[in-house]
């Protein structure tokens, strides 16, 4: 049994995709599950649960919040995880909100700026070009590796 997934709704330009797929890079014990795609797993089984979007219209992808509302188990460790294109604070509220409603813990966020080419900025080539870049993929990795779930090894 894996003991951490990390559920993933990145549906634009990949950008949580790559910071998820950083952290899980050579971790066994790891399912990273990409709900644009596959039917979400039983989250019971897991004592960990990574929750990862893009930011859309300034919240998380809904289907993933209607999976998570639905799904999260009493006393799972839950951790988000984000990109956006205008930085600002509050994305994570309504994660927040549904962890302490579920009766889960949250241990912490990381978010960072990711390539957007919604609406009008998609007129004048996007904004946030090269995001995530290389040492914001770094901090997603060092961020994961601080929750200390276990002893691991992350490249």
């Amino acid at each position: 049994m894996k003991n951490i997934a990390i559920l993933v709704y990145s549906t634009h330009h990949g950008n949580t995709r790559k910071l998820v797929d950083a952290i899980a890079m050579g971790q066994d014990d790891i399912d990273v599950i990409d709900i644009t795609k596959e039917k979400p797993a039983d989250l019971s089984q897991y004592a960990v649960v990574g929750v990862a979007s893009g930011i859309y219209a300034g919240h998380f992808g809904k289907p993933l919040v209607r999976y998570i509302k639905a799904n999260l188990c009493e006393g799972q460790r839950v951790f988000a995880l984000y990109t956006y294109g205008m930085p600002r604070s509050g994305y994570t509220n309504e994660i927040k909100n549904i962890v302490e409603e579920s009766r889960c813990l949250y241990s912490g966020e990381y978010g960072c700026k990711g390539y957007n080419t919604f609406g009008p900025f998609k007129l004048f080539g996007g904004t946030g070009k090269g995001h995530p870049s290389a040492s914001e993929i770094q901090g997603a990795i060092d961020f994961f590796v601080g929750l200390k779930f276990k002893r691991m090894k992350v490249k």
